[in-house]
């Protein structure tokens, strides 16, 4: 009996939400690194990095430019994130806020 609610204990606290608050470290324009934790933003899909865009006819880096804004939005601020779920690549999926 104490081994299943052992089992149980540990199930039930891998569903548990996550809540991390720290410097975001900026990986993409949808992705950030808090304490060693990957974090993709919930509701967010951005460009890659090395993507590019064409706009008017002119292909420019969109994938840079949106890495940069999130940088600045997040410089020298900390950045609060509460998720519950994971991705394909292992990243929490959360909801972030500074």
């Amino acid at each position: 009996m104490k081994l299943l609610l052992a089992i149980l204990l540990f199930l039930i606290s891998g569903a548990a939400v996550a809540d991390i608050t720290g410097t975001a470290d900026v990986i993409d324009g949808d992705t950030i690194d808090i304490s060693d934790v990957r974090i993709r933003l919930n509701g967010i899909d951005t460009p890659e990095r090395k993507q590019t865009c064409r706009t008017n006819g002119l292909v420019w880096h969109c994938g840079i430019e949106a890495t940069k804004v999130l940088r600045h939005l997040t410089k020298g601020k900390t950045v609060t994130c509460i998720g519950n779920a994971k991705d394909q690549y292992g990243r929490l999926i959360a909801n972030c806020f500074i």
